[in-house]
């Protein structure tokens, strides 16, 4: 053991936790002069005491003896690391199934809204329980986007860019293809009530094969 490496240790720590040498001697029930003595290098602490020491400055026994703080494990660091990694990728989980759940219901009430709307009505927005639909279904859809977001945020703390696309990428795909089906039954319903009224079939073969080819375009560059 290294006298002066140990002292100059237990000086070091003392001044980080904000102890004055009196305040030291105080907590662990010695005079002033053994503190000194002990950070000047003088001398050792009585081995009785060292528990006393190291619990005052918050290191181990150990650390105290030689006078450094123990780097941790590297595969502490790792083991730590995977249980955050793995407690982000649980929290995006359930953000998934709960923007699901929002994003399902929302383009069901929606879409089927629509289409009805489309069949029975020729002026939008004729009844007020399709106006009710409507909002209802807007609000399901943009609260599916922001949970979906959260979670994704949340990966973005220990998950890299290349991570974040391997974890969620396919159920962005998802997501953002039953979150299409409300805006695009909406848009036939408005083209329904124009003057391209005629043309609403057509319309929506076109719309619907985009959004098929732009969804397979984007799993194929996640996949």
């Amino acid at each position: 053991m290294d006298a002066k490496k140990i002292g100059c240790f237990v000086a070091a720590l003392r001044k980080e936790k904000g102890f004055t040498q009196a305040a030291l001697a105080e907590i662990l029930n010695v005079s002033n002069r053994t503190v000194s003595k002990w950070e000047n290098g003088d001398g050792y602490p009585d081995i009785t005491m060292l528990p006393n020491i190291a619990c005052a400055l918050g290191v181990t026994v150990d650390e105290l003896l030689n006078g450094e703080r123990k780097p941790k494990d590297i595969a502490d660091f790792k083991i730590t690391e995977v249980k955050n990694k793995d407690s982000l990728k649980n929290f995006f989980n359930i953000c998934f199934v709960i923007s699901l759940f929002f994003g399902i219901f929302g383009a069901l009430l929606g879409t089927i809204t629509e289409l009805y709307c489309i069949w029975a009505f020729k002026i939008l927005f004729y009844t007020h329980w399709e106006i009710i639909f409507v909002a209802v279904s807007l609000l399901a859809v943009v609260a599916s986007g922001l949970v979906f977001t959260v979670g994704l945020t949340r990966l973005g703390v220990s998950y890299n860019k290349s991570e974040i696309i391997s974890v969620a990428g396919k159920k962005g795909v998802l997501l953002s293809g039953v979150l299409a089906l409300f805006p695009l039954s909406f848009a036939a319903r408005i083209i329904e009530v124009s003057r391209w009224g005629n043309y609403t079939p057509y319309v929506m073969a076109v719309i619907l094969i985009a959004a098929a080819v732009i969804i397979k375009m984007a799993y194929d560059k996640v996949r």
